[in-house]
This record gives C-alpha cells, structure tokens and sequence, in this order.
C-alpha cells in the first residue's frame, strides 16, 4: 500500500510536472500528494500560506502548516519549483519557519523532497538535514517517508526513532570522513615509515633504511578522487592520467619541470611558494600565523601550505623548508613553508596569487 502511494506522489509531483510549472501551480500538486497521505484540506488538516506577524512590522509565510486533530502544529513545508535545485537559501527559509513555530520538523520539496530536524537530539545552529529523497519509484526512502508522514501512522515516536537512526548514520558517515583523513595526512605517512622501518631493522642496518626510505615517497590517497586512464599506461608508466582529481597528488611517473618566474628569479615549483610568502612577509612584516593562513589557506595545497618552524622540525620526514636562510619569522613565529608542490596544486596557488595581484609567469 505504502509502496503504491509513493507512486502516486512520485507521478504527482516529479513524472506529471512540466519542467516550467509555476510555483503556484506546482501548489495544486503538493495537495493533490497530501491528500495521498491522508491530510485533507476540508478537515481542516494543513494551512496554505497562513501569515504570522513577527515583530512591530515583518510577517513570514510558510507554504503549508500540517496540523493534528486538535489544530497543534506538527510539521512545516516550504515548496520550490521542480527545475531550480534545492539549495542553501530555500533551506535557510525553511529553518526560519521551523524556529519561529518552534517545530521539530520541517520538509522542503522541489526536485527531491529534504527532511530537516532541529530539536534536542543535535546541538548545532541550524536543523539538520536527515534524509533526501529522489522521486523514484520503489525508492526505499520514499516507502518510509509515507509511512512516517501519512496522517494515518503520524506517530512522534516513530519520527524520533528514524532521526535516531538517521542521526547515526551521519555520525558513521562523520566518523568515516575523519578516518579517512587520518590515514592520508602526513602525520600518517611518517607512522608508515617507521612501521616499515622496524620491519627491516632486524635484516638490515638502521641508517640503510633510513637512506632508501628519503629516496622513497609513500602517497595514500582516496580511489574515488583519481580515475587511472589504464589504457593509456605504458610499460614505462610515462601517460599516468590523473583525472577529475580534487586533491594534490603529484604523478611521479611523468614528471613536471616547468620553471616560474617571479621577482626576476627563474624558480621551480616549492622554491617559488617559498619566495612568494617570503615576499609578502617582507612587505607585510606585521602579519601573525593565523593573518597568513587566511591569505595563503592550506587549502592551496592540500593538507599543508606552511607550519611552525617546530612542528616543522618534529616531522620525521623532511615536508617543510627549514634551514635558517628558508625559515620566514612572522610577528608571533617563524614558520616553514612546505617542499610538497606538484603538477596540481602549484595551479592553485598560482590562481590564488593572480587573484592577490601577485605576478607569477611561466619561464620560457
């Protein structure tokens, strides 16, 4: 039965709608699928657009109030046309509604219907989105939302068993993300290194492993950020494609040695990070650590653009520009500029200095 209701929903609002329906008319739908759902206007079950004063001069108005038997307030909806994506202003409005009424629920609907909740199960300043659904038939989640939001069932119970359930996911898919960024930061990386050193040490003399380990470089990251193009590696892996890659990630079978010019010097690419800041610094020898993060992100190069001079030092692996001519003393450290810049990254940062005013050519 469930299964055939969110059929009808699905025909209602997303295989029988015009791609330039109106809001408006899109409203006549909307209805139409509420009333799939058991919530009828004659009885009085939802307002269309009811207005509420807020303040000595604003009003806001929702786009529907579903109400219980007794006329509480149970959930609001906000609805968008089908053909504009759903986006951060709309659910911003949609919080709004949900604050004022002091509703634990609020539902966006447009090209996918959004389940928002924003009660004691969560402490941050928005509601939190526990579920999109796409309009898909025998869509699971779309199964469930009728059983849940379908007058007949409503039941604040089991709405608060599915955002447990939905609450732990998140956390599963929070926690993943955190792990995963663990494993390929550097912090990682130098952990491998003495993993594989104490592997060997029994085999071989200390120093030997430490001499090949610095002639090695060990890269962990995510599959799903590169595609390899197999067909076009050779035997001597020189056409290693990196595609559709997000993060820095140098291609160690085809290297690159383009030469930048900056400030009359002919620099590869860390040297020219490293005279980049260095000039900065010179003309803005005020700036603290955390003035400089914010002008140079270590979103430019991945994990790390620059850090202390100690943290710099504790690494077990040299990452960092350190010798006393390399270190830049800022007005509250002195920091170490990253040696880690590839074909990838070194784009970014360049772009990022264009939009500084910063001039950087290529060397012919």
């Amino acid at each position: 039965m469930n299964n055939e209701k969110w059929s009808e929903i699905c025909f209602l609002l997303s295989d029988s709608v015009k791609p330039d329906i109106s809001e408006n008319a899109f409203e006549k739908n909307i209805i139409q699928a509420l009333r799939v759902l058991n919530w009828k206007q004659f009885l009085n079950d939802f307002d269309i657009r009811p207005s509420f004063q807020v303040g000595a001069s604003n009003r806001i108005t929702p786009d529907f109030v579903i109400k219980s038997v007794d006329q509480n307030k149970l959930f609001v909806i906000e609805i968008k046309q089908p053909n504009i994506p759903l986006n951060s202003n709309f659910q911003q409005q949609l919080f709004s509604y949900m604050r004022y009424l002091k509703l634990e629920y609020g539902i966006l609907i447009g090209q996918s219907i959004q389940i928002f909740y924003d009660g004691d199960l969560v402490k941050q300043e928005d509601p939190i989105l526990l579920e999109t659904i796409k309009f898909e038939h025998n869509n699971e989640r779309g199964i469930a939302f009728v059983e849940l939001f379908d007058k007949e069932n409503f039941d604040k119970e089991a709405l608060k068993d599915f955002t447990l359930k939905s609450l732990s996911k998140i956390n599963l898919k929070q926690d993943f993300k955190e792990l995963t960024n663990k494993i390929v930061s550097d912090d990682f990386i130098e952990r491998l290194n003495e993993l594989i050193k104490q592997d060997f040490i029994s085999e071989y003399d200390g120093e030997l492993i430490d001499s090949v380990l610095a002639e090695l470089r060990i890269a962990i990251f995510e599959k799903n950020l590169i595609n390899i193009n197999s067909n076009s590696l050779n035997k001597q892996h020189s056409n290693l494609e990196l595609l559709n890659s997000s993060r820095t990630l140098e291609n160690i079978y085809d290297k690159d040695y383009t030469k930048y010019f900056f400030k009359g010097q002919t620099l590869g690419k860390n040297r020219l990070v490293l005279a980049v800041i260095k000039n900065y610094i010179d003309k803005n020898p005020n700036t603290t650590f955390s003035q400089l993060k914010s002008r140079f992100p270590d979103s430019l190069q991945g994990q790390e653009t620059f850090t202390t001079e100690n943290a710099a030092k504790l690494k077990k692996s040299r990452r960092n520009f350190i010798k006393s001519n390399e270190l830049i003393p800022l007005a509250d450290e002195t920091i170490a500029v990253s040696t880690q810049w590839g074909v990838f990254n070194i784009k970014i940062f360049i772009e990022h200095c264009r939009q500084m005013n910063i001039d950087i050519k290529i060397a012919q």
